[in-house]
Order: structure tokens, then sequence, then C-alpha cells
């Protein structure tokens, strides 16, 4: 979520031109957005709107690293191809390890999702749409008002009986908002997955578009007592430089996230791309809280546009 602020006006809409994602393949922040997928057959798609306003932005925008982790996410719940596909489905990507048995929730129906700095929503919506129990979409208050709840809105024909999906603001450190999404977490039943053994946290990996797995380790203890953590967690692309001498926003980002993971049956999914120092630094501070227990997977093993004969070098 980097973007180079210079010479940069306060917000008008003459402006907004000025700001500009620094992405491999999606590149106007103005224009709507289609991802397009298969689940079980059925053509399924999310369109999001974007926006290069300088209130909302860079949250405004959509970022490679969303679509990475969309894809991620269908790629958990397709099976891999078979001997019997055609072969135009043989053709698609397809991360075997991503499949590991044990990590993701046994039916994604019965999860809940938490996605912090959801910006405009793709992953989280697709989540959604792929059938998760509970989807939150979090981000600071003018990027879900203006962005994220339109988005979740015009694909609500997407959700189907029984399933929540919500925008709502959570400025990461702010107890009364961690609250409020503890408050909707608990309170769905998670009666179906309590049966099923324990998972363990996934963490998505840096790295010029890489994903990376993890486990939590174990947090001072701390115990799942309010049955209030999420099934997963999806952070995508949410490193962006700190000028020197100020506080890092990777404190408070990790303040809040180890509130919502405090067991090791959440999966953490984390997406960057290695833009700068700091996004070494997030990925270390990744490293200290989880074990990574899927090897990370780079953005061209789930999307051929990010192929290094498709990016000119």
């Amino acid at each position: 979520m980097t973007n180079s602020k210079k010479n940069v006006k306060k917000t008008s809409e003459k402006d907004s031109s000025t700001n500009k994602p620094r992405n491999h393949v999606v590149q106007d922040a103005t224009s709507p957005f289609t991802f397009n997928f298969k689940q079980f057959g059925s053509q399924k798609s999310v369109t999001v709107n974007q926006t290069a306003d300088e209130d909302t932005w860079p949250g405004g925008a959509l970022w490679d690293i969303s679509v990475l982790l969309a894809r991620v996410l269908v790629m958990v719940n397709t099976p891999p191809p078979s001997s019997s596909s055609s072969a135009k489905d043989k053709k698609e990507l397809f991360v075997p390890r991503l499949r590991s048995p044990g990590i993701w929730p046994k039916i994604w129906k019965d999860c809940s999702v938490l996605e912090l700095g959801c910006g405009v929503g793709l992953t989280g919506l697709v989540a959604a749409t792929l059938g998760a129990r509970l989807t939150l979409l979090t981000d600071l208050y003018v990027v879900v008002d203006k962005v994220a709840k339109p988005n979740v809105e015009i694909n609500k024909s997407n959700f189907g009986l029984g399933q929540r999906v919500l925008a709502l603001p959570l400025s990461w450190g702010n107890k009364e908002d961690e609250d409020a999404c503890k408050a909707i977490l608990a309170s769905i039943d998670k009666k179906s997955s309590s049966s099923s053994p324990p998972r363990r946290k996934v963490k998505k990996g840096k790295g010029k578009g890489k994903a990376q797995s993890s486990t939590a380790t174990d947090i001072c203890g701390l115990q799942n007592e309010s049955n209030s953590d999420p099934s997963i967690i999806l952070i995508g692309d949410v490193a962006y430089q700190h000028k020197p001498g100020a506080p890092s926003h990777f404190d408070i980002l990790f303040s809040t996230l180890l509130k919502f993971a405090t067991t090791r049956e959440t999966v953490v999914v984390f997406g960057t791309r290695m833009r700068m120092p700091a996004s070494a630094d997030l990925l270390s501070m990744f490293k200290e809280h989880f074990d990574e227990i899927i090897a990370p997977v780079a953005a061209h093993e789930m999307d051929h546009k990010f192929h290094s004969d498709n990016l000119g070098r």
C-alpha cells in the first residue's frame, strides 16, 4: 500500500489523477475491476470500484497483492486438476502446497474471515463469495465509508442465506474498534467447527509477490476464552514507508493482529511486495511471532501475468 505523495496537493478531483498504484498489473485506480473465477464448475465474479481521491489514498485503489491473495483463496477451495480435466483447466495455475492437509478449515462455509487494511475489499469479498459464513472487511473509517462498504453492496447477490458480510472501521491499536469486531466474531455460532482438528496459522510472504505461511507461536499463554478469534485473517500489502524517527505503524498493526490471533487455530494469510526496507522490517516481525508452515509462494506461481517474460525481464 505504498505510493509517493511528493507534490500531491490536498483533495480535489483534479489532483486525484496524480495517485496511481505502483503495480505490475492493476495500474488504473479509477476504473472498476472484476475478478473472475470458477468454483465447482460455476463461474463467479467479484467487482470492486476504486477511487484515486486523496482522502482515501492509498486504500481506495486496488493493489496487485489483493488479486494474488484472492487467487490463493480460490486455489484453496479448488480441487487440483485431474487427468480428466479439460485442456483449458489444465492450463490454470495450481500450487499444490497451498492445499497441504491440516492447514485450512475443512468446511469453508463455517469460516469467519477478518481482513485488516481491506482497502477496496477484493480479497475479503472473494472469501465471502466462496461461502465464508462471516466476513469482516476493516480499514480506516473514510476507506470503509467511501469504498469498502459500497463494494459490499454491489456484490451482495454473491452471498447466500445465512452469510454475513460487513465493512466496518478498525484503526489498528484502537480498542473500541477492536472490541466492536470481537463482539461480532463472538456472536457467530462456531459449534460446527469446534469438532475439527486444531488449525495452524498461515502467513503470506513477502518478496515480490511471494506468499508465506506460518503457525502462531504461543502468545503469553493467552486462551481463546471469548471464542472471538476469526478462522482466517487476511493482511495484504500493508508495508508502507514510515518517516525516519517517526513511530512505525507496524507496532500498532501487530498490537491489533495478536488480539485476534490468540490461539494456533487461526490461519493468518499475509501477502506483500518487497518495495522498500520497511517490507523487510514487517517480514521480520511476522517471523518473530509466527512459524512458517507453507513455503513462500511467488506471484508468478499464482498468475501468468507476473511471469518474468510478461513483466519484460
